[in-house]
């Protein structure tokens, strides 16, 4: 999931094999690291398969880690100041608010001039043209990555450079520099579209509406976007191209994605820059869909980097000598949060007394303390707390029993026939309140959440079926709104917070707005907040969307967890980062490469 906040200045302490906390003046490369693995491999945990490897259409956050080592943005993430950076583009862009004329802002980019494909043909601004037009065609599987660049409406190239070129935005936007530069990843042509079919295609004409409904039905589009979506550009080698530093080699399902680096990258020009330090020769996610192997498998070295540890394990980690000889452990803040979505336009979960009733029989001090183990905060809205915006004034909903079965009991909800289940007649039809709730294979803290949640709503007349699935069938399931409740998080960018993605009805069909929330007000506000550049008018218009979408409860909101994170003591470079996933495997560099003993 490629949500996105953004977060400045945020200090934090990372806790290393818990007695002790490793504070910045400490040379890690000087621990001493008592394990045996030679290996230049890079091995890191994935808990499930991603979900696809297209960088255009992929949802999950799995997903999101891998692709970030074969393909670049224009624009990155200084990971420890959490400041923008140039990457693929030379510098940061030049951002003009234009006066006259239908657009409203132009925005320079220059791409670097070291910048290749692996065919050694250079990547212009041509290359940016196709990526976006390929996002906006209406046929590819990108709905949920449209509305980040819905702003852009047109491109000019330079004619006499074209690694230079403007875009022009149809509105104003307070992100528009991170929002145009690194959010859409930029993806070779002539692998994706050997036969050119989207040069048919004007970015203005995609960017319009009116004119999108007129060519909707070409069979160019259409044809293209079928090649795209296809299995061959989701995860087979030498079709997943990007100009990153590493390429894909295997994908083996339920086993492991393997990535080799490229021998001559033309970013190994640039070694020392901000995002260019690539050091493992090959980086392979070992998908293992169970926690406690995973453990063991880490235990055993067969795995250097584990993140989103178990709270249980973690503590348990922390006092086993062996492990803390062979891994840093890091505890860390994260810009992410769990919360329980709840399907607004099912018959049931359509009546606000009942979602927040709902609400109201989720105990998150125990799930703080028992399932998390007190890694972790309560939260009150879907911005994080470390923002300015986060509206200060909204907390968890109180795990109150009475509230609930009041608030059931004023909107009708009855145990009419004495089966323990409440029912209510809904559109001429006696309905029991049954609904079920589903979480992802292999996640035992959510599990635990639905069990909770089962327990505590069964004692004021709800029933719960608790359902388990595999994770591409459950992502596939959210964003096809099957589902009556489900267990989600969404992990965060360093970057300001664009709340369309996941509030504005326009994201409802193949976006990420899997509840159904929103109506003409909401999205009104969603639309002026986006156009606000006054930061104080922007900042009351999020915490009024942050304070319906409290009363309305979308989302059941539970905590902000800790990265709970472990890498292997063989890098003597590891460190923590707030901006996810915690870390950067390609700057790793193995102690052995420095010159020191394994």
């Amino acid at each position: 999931m490629k949500n996105s906040i953004f977060a400045l200045n945020l200090l934090f302490l990372f806790a290393c094999n818990t007695n002790d906390v490793v504070s910045t003046d400490v040379n890690l490369a000087e621990l001493p690291y008592e394990g045996k693995k030679k290996s230049k491999e890079l091995l890191v945990h994935e808990l499930s398969d991603p979900d696809k490897l297209n960088p255009l259409t992929s949802q999950g956050a799995g997903s999101s880690y891998i692709e970030h080592c074969m393909f670049m943005y224009l624009l990155d993430i200084d990971k420890e100041k959490l400041e923008v950076i140039p990457w693929l583009a030379k510098e940061r862009p030049k951002i003009s608010e234009l006066t006259e004329g239908p657009y409203k802002l132009k925005i320079d980019y220059e791409i670097r001039k070291e910048a290749t494909w692996d065919n050694g043909t250079p990547v212009t601004a041509y290359d940016v043209d196709f990526s976006f037009k390929t996002t906006k065609n209406p046929h590819v599987d990108a709905e949920h990555q449209r509305p980040y660049i819905d702003f852009v409406a047109d491109i000019i190239i330079d004619e006499e450079n074209p690694k230079k070129f403007s875009f022009l935005t149809n509105e104003l936007h307070y992100s528009a520099e991170f929002s145009s530069g690194g959010v859409n990843y930029i993806i070779p042509e002539y692998i994706y579209d050997p036969e050119q079919l989207m040069r048919k295609f004007s970015l203005k004409q995609l960017s319009n509406k009116e004119e999108i409904e007129e060519i909707r039905g070409d069979l160019d589009l259409i044809t293209f976007a079928e090649s795209f979506n296809g299995e061959k550009f989701q995860r087979e080698p030498g079709f997943v191209v990007g100009c990153g530093p590493y390429s894909l080699e295997e994908w083996t399902t339920g086993q492991r994605v393997v990535l080799k680096k490229k021998e001559n990258w033309w970013g190994n020009a640039l070694e020392g820059t901000q995002s260019f330090d690539n050091h493992p020769e090959k980086i392979i996610y070992e998908i293992i869909n169970d926690k406690v192997t995973a453990v063991t498998a880490t235990k055993d070295e067969q795995i250097d980097i584990m993140r989103g540890v178990s709270p249980y394990n973690f503590k348990k980690l922390s006092t086993d000598k062996a492990f803390n000889s062979k891994f840093f452990m890091f505890n860390t803040d994260f810009l992410s949060y769990t919360y329980i979505g709840l399907n607004m336009r099912h018959p049931i979960l359509k009546e606000k007394e009942v979602r927040q009733a709902l609400a109201h029989c989720v105990n998150v001090p125990q799930i703080i303390e028992i399932i998390m183990y007190g890694y972790a905060k309560p939260i009150g809205s879907f911005v994080h707390p470390s923002k300015s915006h986060y509206n200060t004034n909204l907390k968890p909903y109180e795990f109150n029993l009475t509230i609930a079965k009041n608030l059931l009991a004023g909107a009708g909800w009855i145990d009419s026939d004495q089966d323990g289940v409440l029912d209510k007649e809904i559109d001429g039809v006696n309905t029991p309140l049954r609904l079920s709730i589903k979480f992802n294979s292999g996640n035992d803290s959510r599990e635990k959440i639905c069990l909770f949640l089962k327990e505590h709503a069964k004692k004021i007349g709800i029933d719960l079926e608790i359902q388990v699935k595999e994770w591409t069938v459950y992502l596939d399931e959210c964003t096809n709104h099957d589902f009556d409740m489900y267990v989600l998080g969404w992990v965060q960018e360093a970057v300001l917070d664009d709340p369309k993605q996941l509030f504005h009805t326009d994201a409802y069909n193949g976006g990420s707005n899997y509840t159904g929330f929103g109506d003409a007000y909401t999205d009104v506000l969603i639309d002026n907040l986006r156009k606000e550049m006054d930061d104080e008018k922007r900042t009351n218009m999020f915490k009024e969307l942050q304070a319906i979408v409290h009363e309305e409860v979308p989302y059941i909101l539970l905590y902000t967890p800790d990265n709970l994170l472990t890498i292997s003591k063989r890098f003597g470079n590891a460190k923590p980062y707030i901006a996810r996933p915690g870390y950067e495997e390609r700057e790793l560099i193995l102690k052995s490469y420095k010159g020191a003993q394994q």
